[in-house]
């Protein structure tokens, strides 16, 4: 701890050292909003002309840099900008910090990421309505800094289990798209089948054999349980609610907990790893996610299970790539009651049409593509793991608690 020190974050970075100007080269801006940014993650960019930008896309970006949201921070949104595009713009909603040679790149990331950050900068922010942080309170924030040795081997050890999480991610997309593609070919262009010759359907021309089915002939619906509110607690089974359901899985931030002794008793709500889980009313109806955590937990109301109801088939991977369609959420919102606050019933979701296949080409379907939905359940539990991990090394490397030869023997026995 002898060469390490306090400093102010505004002493060793650079804060929105760059703007947009006239001279910027590019008409086609890519552009992150705050809404893009999760924690540590990058969510989706919108593309803008140059003259049709919204007014807060001002702020530039390079490589190494780390953005960081200024408004309500205690949803951490923050990212580290590794690769960024060349006509990369960002929203005046982050505070763009760019290491000076005093600090390791991706340490600034790490200590922005600390728990014990995003406290101090809650403890800073100003409005109730909109609560943010000045520029002043991200400047100084007063941070412990080690040598530069000893960052780059801390960064190292960080950024191992960022690199292993941001390739899981990559293979899952990779795994999605091929699951899409073949159910595109198979199902919607008929490439394989052809040769069987068509016929006149409700849903247009199939292949002869085929025929104009509903999701009830292959799956069931489970509704979600009513819970009180007094039956709610810090800590305990978690229960997945609506806003929850973050495509193409469940997020379990913020998650709502019940006393273990309820679990023994729902069993009809309960969820397991695998299941696939549906939003049945408000924005997020229609929305669906993939349930792949190995801890059990239990179902809330507004939210549906689908589960197979065909004998020895197990037709998520099947019903997971109808949900993906373009059309999806749409056809759920058309069968939906309430102009305000929309709601569909299971009943309703079971009658929506689809093309069916005969069974041994289902099946077919279905042995090749539930390794790929197994593969996406197992990447996604690994990088919950793995953020554990790093959430647990975060704080004792940056504090100089943890010796970072001991660090990096943690993260080699997970990877």
């Amino acid at each position: 701890m002898a060469s390490w020190k306090k400093v102010r974050l505004g002493e060793i970075v650079q804060i929105n050292p760059e703007s947009l100007t006239k001279q910027f080269p590019f008409q086609m801006i890519d552009y992150i909003d705050i809404s893009s940014v999760g924690t540590g993650e990058l969510r989706e960019t919108s593309q803008y002309l140059i003259h049709e930008a919204p007014s807060r896309a001002k702020r530039l970006v390079r490589a190494g840099d780390t953005i960081l949201s200024t408004v309500r921070p205690n949803r951490r949104s923050f990212l580290f900008l590794k690769n960024p595009k060349e006509n990369q713009v960002v929203s005046t909603g982050f505070a763009v910090l760019r290491p000076t040679e005093h600090i390791h790149p991706r340490y600034v990331y790490y200590l922005i990421s600390n728990q014990s950050f995003t406290d101090y900068l809650v403890s800073q922010e100003q409005g109730a309505a909109y609560p943010a942080v000045s520029m002043d309170s991200i400047k100084n924030a007063v941070v412990l800094l080690p040598d530069m040795r000893t960052q780059e081997k801390i960064a190292d050890i960080l950024g191992t289990i960022d690199d292993k999480i941001e390739l899981n991610i990559k293979i899952n997309k990779t795994i999605d798209e091929t699951i899409m593609t073949l159910y595109k070919y198979w199902f919607i262009e008929f490439g394989p089948f052809k040769d069987r010759g068509f016929e006149v359907s409700e849903l247009g021309m199939i292949p002869k054999g085929w025929k104009a089915g509903t999701l009830g002939e292959v799956i069931e619906l489970q509704n979600g349980y009513a819970f009180k509110s007094k039956e709610w607690k810090c800590e305990g089974i978690p229960v997945i609610k609506i806003k929850n359901i973050v495509p193409p899985f469940i997020n379990k931030e913020d998650a709502a907990y019940v006393d273990p002794s309820l679990f023994h008793r729902l069993d009809r709500f309960k969820i397991t790893q695998g299941d696939l889980l549906i939003g049945l009313t408000g924005a997020e109806i229609g929305k669906c996610g993939i349930y792949y955590f190995e801890e059990p937990a239990l179902l809330n109301q507004r939210v549906g299970k689908f589960y197979s109801s065909v004998h020895e088939m197990n037709t998520l991977p099947f019903v997971y790539a109808i949900t993906k369609l373009p059309d999806f959420r749409q056809k759920i919102l058309d069968r939906s009651t309430g102009s305000a606050q929309p709601n569909v019933s299971a009943d309703e979701i079971k009658k929506m049409k689809i093309v069916l296949p005969p069974d041994d080409i289902l099946k077919k379907f279905i042995r090749f593509t539930s390794n790929y939905y197994a593969m996406m359940i197992h990447n996604a539990n690994e990088n919950d793991r793995l953020k554990k991990l790093q959430n647990a090394l975060l704080p004792r490397l940056l504090s100089g608690e943890m010796d970072v030869l001991d660090a990096e023997k943690h993260v080699a026995n997970m990877l």
